[in-house]
C-alpha cells in the first residue's frame, strides 16, 4: 500500500521531498527499510505512522518523529524532536497532515517528555509550511546551511537553507486543569 501511494505520486513527492528522487523503489528494498523503521520505532529511536483513508484501506501519506539531530538541538534546544510528513497528491489540501502533525504533537510532549517538536523544511516547499502555522508553531526563520548543514533539497542536492518551526511544551506549572478554571 505504500508503495503504491508512492509511485501513483511521484511527480507531486519529487516536487517536495528528496527521499522521492530515489523512487520508485523495488519491492523487497521498500520491505527492508520498513522492517528498519519497525525495529527503530520498537527501540525507541524514531517513531514512523501510516497515515490511512477512513476505511484504512489505502496510504494517504506518512508522517513521523525522530530526536532532533545535534545542530537542530544546539539551534532551539535540548530534548527536541522533529517531525516530518508526506502525502501522495490527492490527499493534499484536506488537512491529513495537519491531523497527524497534531497526533504526534500530543505524542511527543506526553509519551516521549519533549520539550519541543520542530519542522523543518525547504523554504520554497511553502505547502509544508502551512502545518507548522495552522497548529501555533512559532518561525525560528530561514537557518542557512552552514548552521543545519547537509539538509536535501527536493532535487536530492544539498539545499541552501533551511524554515525551522517550534512548538515547546507547556510547563507543568502553567498547566490550567478543568478544575482550577471551574473555581
Amino acid at each position: 500500500m505504500i508503495k503504491e501511494a508512492v509511485d501513483t505520486s511521484l511527480p507531486h513527492l519529487r516536487a517536495s521531498v528528496a527521499w522521492a528522487q530515489d523512487a520508485p523503489t523495488p519491492l523487497p528494498e521498500l520491505e527492508v527499510r520498513l522492517t528498519a523503521s519497525a525495529a527503530a520505532f520498537d527501540a525507541g529511536d524514531s517513531w514512523a505512522f501510516t497515515i490511512l483513508d477512513a476505511s484504512e484501506t489505502r496510504v494517504l501519506g506518512a508522517a513521523g518523529l525522530e530526536p532532533a539531530e545535534s545542530a537542530l538541538v544546539a539551534l532551539i534546544g535540548p530534548e527536541s524532536v522533529e517531525v516530518g510528513y508526506w502525502l501522495r497528491a490527492h490527499a493534499t489540501g484536506h488537512g491529513y497532515a495537519t491531523e497527524a502533525v497534531a497526533a504526534l504533537i500530543e505524542l511527543a510532549f506526553t509519551r516521549l517528555q519533549a520539550r519541543r517538536v520542530a519542522v523543518c523544511h525547504d523554504p520554497v516547499n511553502t505547502a509544508s509550511a502551512g502545518v507548522p502555522r495552522r497548529l501555533g508553531f512559532s518561525s525560528r526563520g530561514i537557518v542557512p546551511d552552514a548552521v543545519l548543514s547537509g539538509r536535501q533539497a527536493s532535487d536530492g542536492s544539498i539545499r541552501p537553507a533551511t524554515m525551522v518551526w517550534v512548538m515547546d511544551a507547556v510547563p507543568p506549572h502553567e498547566q490550567v486543569s478543568l478544575t482550577t478554571r471551574q473555581s
